[in-house]
């Protein structure tokens, strides 16, 4: 005490009552004493976890009890230590590993329902939903009829993207490839990658690795040149000879001769019906009809009047089979879909008890059954705006893919956070998104060009129509926007007798020149809200596809000005979308 005394004075009694609040006040208020508080640095203080401070405990009293002789109690203290569980020690017990692998069991079967793959190889292929067994089992009668029995066939399946066209094509003739794969070869063509000449030099590369493979040879034992090598009409006949020679010889006793199915898919198969001569079909057609060995022509496309692209004779050569794929009609028809997409077979489940199983179907049902649920809302909004099961099913896969645990996967199902902002971003690049990031100038072009295709009689404009509406209805805008006023109104009112000044003020809309407004034009035409006349494919009338295959034909003649092409979006449409404050909105009414 004497040593504080001589340091800091000798110590006395306070008069008053001491505060930690007002202390700290005081402190807070003091800017000089405030600074120095905070130029000291802090040094955390360095804590031992939980575990060592229990070996610390318990090294001594092992320690202690490992010698005999210090008594009972000792025991007794070291046997109520072993008793005791800590719980910061990390515990991976036999159940919760079991729940993990029943959860990834269940995670793997939800992701193979949604992508429709097959949970083994020996599994038989089957359709992802119920509406399109129909169109599987007539797939499977013509492919059987062709491959096994040896008939010659030719059907067109028409359907919009993403209704399971090609899936359903694929997977039947990969059902097929299991057991009669020497018996067919598969030649693929593409309308959006072949024009007709490379469609038939493919079809001859093709059908030469295919060949050589069946019959286990090499280019050089085929022949010395390719088949491939020469003019298009050489070529093609190259191919009717090898097609009509072409034999298997089967490893029986009676060495009998099996003819081998040759099987064309054609995607986008009205790509290939343009205004051209139409040879490629022609020929192929022609085969099905007259050639010796077994010839199955498959297309698929999404154009309905596809028959009506055809020229007489390929029409006259070709089966007249259609095959459309069912649409979806109502909303409940959708939401069906969609439990019967998300609904797991207890059967099918390679869960141990399939307690997942169990617990996630009754929870899909729950929540399609409520109207108000997040799950059904969001359905019901799907089948308002894309109408795709394709869209549904891919936004769920990474909600599916991302849980750890089924509380996690069942949250993300009830919550539907991140699909909300999935939806913006598919919605930013509809139609109505597009006309909201326009400039000015490039909705008036839109609307002026709306406005042709609406008085003109086959729906179409072209650029000096549009320049020429657009240039009237700015001069209409004008016409209604002063530009005289007077110098002072409050002059003119006390002395009527003297003229007063005016101010000419140009506030009028600038009509642009004819050079600039053809810019705006092409980006129209890039953002696809203006198409050219021969692109569109759905044609009301057989005289209608033929003007426009006409015009496809001729097109590069025409000049650029005199090009026709017709809006993707009416002027009803663009009324719902401009907003009343612009002053293009009088311009969404004739």
């Amino acid at each position: 005490m004497d040593n504080i005394d001589l340091e800091f004075g000798p110590l006395r009694k306070s008069t008053q009552k001491i505060d930690s609040d007002k202390i700290l006040q005081n402190l807070t208020n003091d800017p000089a004493q405030n600074n120095i508080l905070k130029s000291i640095p802090l040094i955390p203080i360095r804590r031992n976890s939980q575990s060592n401070q229990d070996e610390e405990i318990v090294k001594p009293l092992m320690k202690n009890t490992s010698d005999k002789r210090k008594g009972i109690e000792d025991l007794d203290t070291h046997e109520t230590l072993k008793k005791i569980k800590l719980f910061n020690t990390k515990q991976n017990t036999h159940e919760t590993i079991d729940e993990d692998i029943q959860f990834n069991d269940f995670k793997k079967l939800l992701l193979s329902k949604l992508n429709h793959k097959k949970l083994s190889e020996n599994e038989p292929f089957k359709e992802p939903f119920k509406f399109l067994k129909n169109i599987r089992l007539e797939l499977d009668r013509i492919l059987k009829q062709a491959i096994i029995q040896k008939e010659s066939h030719s059907c067109i399946m028409i359907g919009q993207r993403n209704s399971y066209k090609s899936f359903l094509l694929n997977g039947e003739i990969n059902e097929l490839y299991k057991n009669y794969k020497d018996q067919f070869i598969t030649i693929r063509l593409n309308g959006f990658i072949h024009t007709e000449k490379d469609a038939i030099k493919s079809l001859a590369i093709q059908l030469e690795k295919q060949l050589a493979t069946i019959h286990n040879t090499y280019r050089d034992d085929l022949s010395t040149d390719s088949i491939s090598d020469g003019s298009l009409t050489e070529v093609f006949e190259k191919i009717l000879r090898i097609l009509d020679t072409s034999t298997n010889m089967n490893d029986n006793a009676s060495m009998n001769k099996s003819k081998i199915t040759v099987l064309f898919i054609f995607d986008e198969i009205d790509t290939f019906a343009g205004p051209v001569r139409q040879t490629l079909l022609y020929n192929l057609f022609d085969m099905v009809e007259h050639s010796r060995i077994p010839v199955c022509i498959i297309g698929t496309t999404t154009k309905l009047n596809v028959i009506e692209t055809l020229e007489k004779r390929v029409k006259s050569r070709f089966s007249q089979r259609l095959i459309y794929m069912p649409q979806i009609e109502n909303a409940n028809e959708f939401s069906d879909i969609s439990k019967e997409l998300l609904e797991i077979k207890f059967k099918d489940s390679d869960t141990r008890d399939g307690i997942f199983v169990q617990n996630w179907n009754k929870f899909i049902n729950e929540q399609l059954s409520s109207f108000d649920s997040p799950l059904s809302k969001y359905v019901k909004e799907n089948y308002e705006t894309f109408n795709s099961i394709v869209y549904f099913k891919t936004s769920l896969i990474p909600l599916v893919q991302s849980a750890k645990s089924y509380d996690e996967l069942q949250n993300s199902f009830t919550v539907f956070e991140k699909l909300k902002s999935y939806s913006k971003n598919q919605l930013a690049d509809s139609y109505p998104a597009k006309v909201k990031s326009l400039s000015d100038l490039e909705l008036a072009i839109l609307l002026a060009s709306t406005r042709v295709s609406e008085k003109s009689r086959d729906s179409f404009s072209n650029f000096n129509l549009t320049y020429a509406e657009f240039t009237e209805m700015i001069k209409g805008l004008n016409a209604k926007i002063p530009t005289l006023a007077p110098e002072s109104p409050v002059k003119a009112t006390n002395d009527k007798s003297k003229p007063q000044k005016v101010i000419n003020f140009d506030n009028t809309i600038k009509i642009w020149s004819k050079k600039d407004v053809k810019n705006v034009w092409e980006s129209l035409i890039t953002l696809d809200l203006l198409t050219e006349k021969g692109d569109i494919g759905m044609r009301e009338t057989a005289m209608a596809a033929f003007y426009a295959s006409n015009y496809q034909f001729h097109g590069t003649k025409i000049t650029f000005d005199l090009r026709q092409y017709q809006p993707q979006i009416t002027l009803q449409e663009l009324r719902s979308i401009v907003p009343k404050s612009s002053m293009y909105y009088s311009w969404t009414a004739l």
